[in-house]
């Protein structure tokens, strides 16, 4: 198959909300006490990366403390909190069985990835994972996307996730995003940076696969 299926992770394949939330919560209450967090502020964090999410609270020196003690805490609670979205092992199944090379590229540390990928045994389905350590630049620049594209020899492709980063950054690779219904923070932000495809649930990538494929 020539076109290439490619997902972000965190709130597209498995819901990690909650632990992100419960971690951001930790590392406030450490480093900014009595700074209680907002919903808005929460769901704020969905998407960016670390650094640039704690880069609005805190001088660059405690943002790398800040870092450090989110991937250590957040691996200590990550069962406890990650849920995976309903359709997702089948699709990925199904996909497989038909000969779609599959990745993931993601905000995480690969070994995180790993982490939620591995719960679920998720792992096997998927060709390449690709994690922010891996790159220089972090989305939406298309360098993850571009690596895997060239890694996987293909020519066309699909990212499929649930932030206006995501959109962006399949738009910067050239290829079609594919935005989710099912982020906490809504979906309004991913049809505004111009989402290709909208979808409420998982097993409709088939069905944007189905339709792509068949363009000239």
């Amino acid at each position: 198959m020539d076109l290439a299926v490619i997902f972000d992770l965190d709130g597209t394949v498995i819901n990690t909300d909650s632990l992100i939330f419960e971690t951001f919560r930790y590392v406030f209450d450490k480093y900014l006490p009595g700074h209680e967090l907002t919903r808005e502020e929460l769901h704020s964090f969905l998407g960016p990366s670390l650094r640039t999410s704690f880069s609005r609270y805190f001088e660059r020196g405690i943002v790398e403390e800040c870092v450090r003690d989110y991937r250590r805490y957040n691996h200590e609670i990550h069962e406890k909190y990650v849920t995976i979205y309903p359709g997702v092992e089948k699709t990925l199944a199904r996909l497989k069985e038909k000969g779609y090379p599959l990745a993931i590229v993601t905000t995480k540390f690969r070994e995180s990835a790993y982490l939620g990928l591995d719960l679920f045994g998720l792992r096997q389905y998927f060709d390449i994972v690709i994690g922010s350590d891996q790159v220089s630049k972090p989305k939406p620049d298309p360098e993850g996307i571009n690596y895997v594209l060239d890694k996987l020899e293909r020519s066309k492709g699909i990212y499929v996730g649930d932030n206006d980063t995501d959109i962006l950054a399949a738009k910067n690779a050239k290829i079609v995003s594919v935005g989710v219904k099912w982020s906490p923070k809504g979906y309004v932000h991913i049809e505004q940076a111009g989402a290709d495809y909208l979808i409420d649930s998982f097993d409709q990538i088939e069905s944007v696969i189905i339709e792509e494929s068949s363009r000239k």
